[in-house]
Parts: structure tokens; sequence; C-alpha cells
């Protein structure tokens, strides 16, 4: 913006202060043009918080935070005294906030996460472990019917039988999540689980050390599975599901039962497709293994089916497309996703169970050289496709259900087998129709 000074405001400042002295008769001073002087914009300046003041603000607002929910357990019936000794005492987590704020890039495949899971060191553990509490595994198959495979398998992976379990004080994590996070609602709900667990007197305060998302345990329980499933196994008063294997192991037991486990049946089954077969079918509804028999799949030794697995259930698991292993899930498999909402992770329990019973591992090879998908190569995947119509519910990098309807949906408009399964030359392809 130009504007314009006239010498009065700006040559004449100076020498009018001069002139003050000089007698009237004086010549005068003439007058100048306007002189145009074009003005540069500023920015302000940018003011930047040092680390203490950041620091303050933050403690001061977790501050109200805690007399605020303080004020709202009170008003649910928990014990003031309680309320302080817990919430009043709480300090902020900064890994917690640090943790809960980053999403990883990078996933890794699910055969690299089985791979994983079937490391030497965990199936020896697990071997050991059967061997020195086969008396605990068996009474507990008696009571909850599930079988000691599946709880080592939970055991190990979960913490390597209870070795990992996490250095986190629980309350400062909840509170942490709670306050400041992507997951305030499940940082309040935990912590009221907490609040009910020492109310109900079944663990001490300084036993509440675990994971700085949440979980506790040698398997690993967050404070509302806490609260409702864990078992006082030897009635000692105390459900120490840190340093007492019959508490941690009841636990998951009771748990998993409680969901529904049936001890008469498979968790997954390896199959074999025939030819031309409709891969949208693994849709995850289920299906007789009567009906799916009818349609020309098979065990993975080609053989027909018992007739007591004919009247089974199953859902049919695609988990690496149409060049991977396939699966029968059962009601088993859905469970243990009640434990852990993870199609890698329940897979990744049966192997290593099935293993450390000497059953025969995945015998189909997975598609090693395929690369997973990224965080934003799965955020271009899903834009990509509802550019072009195909509606993945939002653009959030979680290819959940809706975002594979979407690809089946794409795949058979395009003459692809229709198995949800998208790596990088796939990717490309639904790039290049936007």
């Amino acid at each position: 913006m130009i504007k314009y000074i006239t010498v009065l405001s700006l040559v004449l400042l100076a020498p009018l202060a001069a002139c003050a002295s000089v007698p009237a008769t004086s010549q005068p001073v003439p007058r100048l043009k306007p002189v145009a002087v074009k003005t540069v914009p500023t920015k302000p300046a940018q003011i930047k918080p040092d680390a203490s003041q950041v620091e303050r603000s933050q403690a001061e607002r977790f501050t109200a935070w805690k007399r605020d929910f303080i004020s709202r357990a009170l008003a649910k019936g928990y014990d003031s005294n309680l309320l302080r000794a817990t919430i009043g005492q709480a300090k902020i987590n900064p890994k917690a906030i640090l943790k809960d704020q980053t999403q990883p890039e990078f996933t890794r495949a699910i055969w690299v996460y089985v791979d994983g899971v079937m490391s030497d060191a965990r199936q020896n553990g697990g071997r050991a472990k059967l061997a020195e509490h086969a008396a605990l595994f068996a009474d507990l198959e008696s009571r909850y019917g599930v079988d000691r495979y599946i709880l080592t398998a939970i055991w190990g992976l979960e913490s390597a039988y209870g070795k990992i379990q996490g250095t986190d004080n629980m309350i400062n994590s909840l509170s942490t999540l709670a306050f400041e996070g992507r997951r305030s609602k499940f940082g309040e709900q935990q912590l009221f689980g907490i609040l009910d667990i020492l109310a109900a007197g079944d663990v001490r305060q300084e036993q509440l050390i675990g994971s700085w998302a949440g979980a506790m345990g040698m398997t690993q329980f967050i404070p509302t599975t806490f609260r409702d499933y864990a078992v006082d196994y030897d009635n000692d008063g105390n459900k120490d599901l840190w340093g007492n294997t019959g508490d941690a192991l009841a636990s998951t037991a009771y748990y998993l039962k409680r969901f529904g486990w049936r001890a008469s049946e498979p968790v997954t089954t390896e199959v074999i497709l025939p030819k031309d077969f409709d891969y949208g079918l693994a849709d995850g509804s289920k299906r007789t293994i009567s009906s799916w028999s009818a349609m020309g799949i098979r065990d993975m030794s080609g053989q027909n089916w018992s007739n007591d697995a004919l009247f089974l259930e199953a859902k049919l698991l695609i988990p690496a497309g149409a060049n991977g292993p396939v699966f029968f899930t059962f009601k088993n498999f859905d469970v243990i996703k009640k434990y852990n909402n993870s199609t890698s992770y329940a897979l990744g329990i049966n192997v290593l169970a099935d293993t450390l019973q000497g059953k025969p591992a995945i015998k189909r090879d997975w598609p090693r050289a395929d690369k997973p998908l990224s965080l934003s190569q799965k955020k271009q995947l899903q834009q990509a496709l509802t550019d072009q119509g195909y509606s993945t519910g939002g653009v959030d990098g979680m290819i959940g259900p809706n975002s594979r309807r979407a690809i089946r949906a794409w795949q058979r408009a395009n003459a692809v087998p229709a198995d949800a399964y998208v790596n990088q030359a796939m990717l490309k392809r639904i790039m290049a129709g936007r």
C-alpha cells in the first residue's frame, strides 16, 4: 500500500525545531511536493513460548481436569479418600501422550506378525510352562473348558510368560489419556474401573503397574476387564494378575468362557478353494461346513469333512488374498478377537497353540514378496476408491468393513478376484483409475 506523507509531518520536523529561534523576517521555508513513500508490511513477531511455559500451562489444565473428574466421581458415589489417594495424586505421563498421538506410518504384513509370534523363545518358553504348570492347566480345562495351549499362547504373546508386563503407573497413564488424547473416553472408563477394583479390595494400589495404554498383568487386562472377569484362583483375597500364575490364567480362561468359548470346536482350519471360486463370499458371513463343502471347499488334505464337522458354522478368511493361505474360522476365533480385535493376533494365537501341541503349521506359504501398504497409502487407496464412486465411509487409513466392501466392488468391476486384498501393484491400478 502506498501512503503520501506531507513535508509538515515528515521532512520539516527537524527544520521547524531549528526555526523556533529565527526572527519572523527570515525567509520562509519553501513548500515541497508530497513524496510517495512505500511501506513494507511486517508480520507480527512470533513469540514462541518456552518449555517451562508450556509445561506450566499443561500442569494447570491437568489440575483443573483432576478437580472436574473428582467432582464427577463424587457425584457417582465414589469415596473422597479413595479419590484423593488416586486421582488427586496423579501425574502426567509424557510417554502416554506421545505414543497415543503417534500413529505408525508402516504396518507389518500378517505373515511377518505370525512369524514373530512363532519365535524359538516363545515356543520353548511355552513348552516349559506347559510342563511346569500341568496340574494347573488340567484344572482350568476342567473348570472353564478352554484348552491349555490357547491359554499358554495368550500368556506368551501378551507378556513373554510374565517377563514383560510394562513399568508404567496405571493411574498416571490413564489419567493422562483421559485428560489429553484421542482416547479420553477410554481413559475415563478405565479410571473408573481402577476405582472399582480398589474399592472392592481386589488389588492394592501399588500393584497397578502396566503398559502406558492401560493393560496390566501377565495376560494384560485393562481395568474394566479386570473388574468384570479377574479371578482370585487361590482365594487369598488378592486378584494378583502380576505375580500369581493361577490368578492370571484362571482370569483369562474365565474371560474366554464368558464370551462363548466352545471346548469341542477348533479355532481355524486351513482349506483349499476350488478353481474359479467367488472370493467375494469371504465377506464375514457364516455358513455351515456342509454349505461350504457344497461349493467345493476341502480341508488341506483334500479330504471330505467328517459328519461331526458338517454342522459347524464357519467364516471364510483370506487374509493375504488369492495367493495366500485360506482358512475357515469358527466361533472360538471370534472369541479370541474379543480379547484383542485383530485378525493377525487371533491367527497368531492359534498358530502358536497348534505348534505347542505338535500340530502342523500353515502349509500354504504367504505372498512374501508383497509389501504392505503404509498408512498414507491406505488413505490414498480410500480416497481413490471414493473418487471413483466406491464409498469407504471415510478416509482414515483404517481398512475396515466399509473399505473392504469398496475394494471388492472395484475388483468385481475390473475383473479381479474380489478378495479385498490390496498390494502395491493393485494400489497402482486403483490409483490409475481416478
